[in-house]
């Protein structure tokens, strides 16, 4: 094996592991909302993760690496207030009325969503082997749910589950674009402190009124891992695999995130292993190598 083909892996196992961690984000986003609303939730997360990150990114300019021009603010203000406020407002709005299963079939059109978008601005190329590979995921996706049942499912809740999906596309395409020049630590950071900026007038009332006190500590474990390793370190991994790979190939792997929700609902929620799950889970499998073949 070359040292390409090694580094290739690398950044591959990098996009799994993201994946994995944000699949498991579905079981304690569930949690984090039977005790806190979604837009508190959000608002919070939001502001907590860009308070983390930005002495990040003061500590990174101080080592030597070029700080962000005052002329490239807009991007960061697209970036934070569609990938990061609109996305997490949407997501935890969405999953807290509709059930798992649906916000899992959703969120796996992104892939074709990141494709689509990418394509449309010359950054890539669509290819039948992509398509068939990502209808085989959503197929795998599917199958995953049948038999499924969890919290009751809404229109209203799906509708902000694909406003999170199509926000998160727009974030991978255009990020990719900001990453060339400044790496990850100073993307994420300013997103996250624009998303602050851009969500937080829209729910200070609520956040004001909410009584934290009454959170138990089993939520705030849940969203301690929302806030530090889902919407911190899984991005910064993200964002250093994004800088080296295509979007479409890492956006692929959004399909392990229903996978990974199934399978922990296993041991989590005491679910039984079906034969269903496991041919759901082997089509999703199948569909993310397709799509990076092609």
């Amino acid at each position: 094996m070359t040292d390409g083909s090694r580094s290739q892996w690398k950044l591959y196992l990098i996009v799994v592991g993201v994946y994995l961690f944000w699949g498991a984000n579905f079981i304690f986003s569930k949690i984090v909302l039977q005790e806190m609303p979604g837009l508190v939730a959000a608002s919070l997360r939001t502001v907590l993760a860009a308070a983390l990150m930005m002495p990040v990114y003061w500590w990174s300019v101080r080592q030597g690496a070029e700080p962000v021009k005052l002329r490239e603010l807009p991007i960061f203000l697209l970036l934070g207030s569609v990938g990061i406020a609109i996305n997490q407002a949407c997501f935890l709005v969405g999953i807290a009325q509709t059930s798992a299963g649906h916000a899992a079939l959703v969120i796996g059109f992104t892939p074709i969503l990141v494709l689509f978008l990418a394509a449309a601005i010359g950054q890539e190329r669509i290819t039948p082997l992509k398509l068939v590979g990502l209808a085989i995921a959503i197929g795998g996706v599917v199958l995953l749910q049948q038999g499924h049942h969890g919290s009751p499912s809404s229109w209203v809740g799906d509708l902000f589950m694909l406003g999170a999906g199509a926000s998160f596309a727009v974030y991978t395409v255009f990020g990719k674009h900001a990453t060339r020049r400044h790496g990850a630590i100073p993307i994420i950071a300013f997103s996250y402190a624009a998303g602050a900026l851009t969500m937080w007038p829209f729910t200070y009332s609520s956040v004001a009124a909410f009584d934290f006190a009454a959170v138990s500590t089993k939520a705030w474990l849940a969203f301690f891992y929302m806030t530090v390793v889902s919407s911190t370190v899984c991005y910064l991994f993200f964002y250093y695999a994004l800088n080296r790979l295509a979007a479409s190939r890492i956006s692929a792997f959004a399909y392990l995130q229903p996978l990974v929700a199934t399978l922990l609902a296993i041991p989590m929620l005491g679910e039984p292993l079906t034969a269903t799950m496991m041919g759901g889970g082997g089509l999703v499998l199948a569909g993310v190598f397709l799509t990076e073949r092609g």
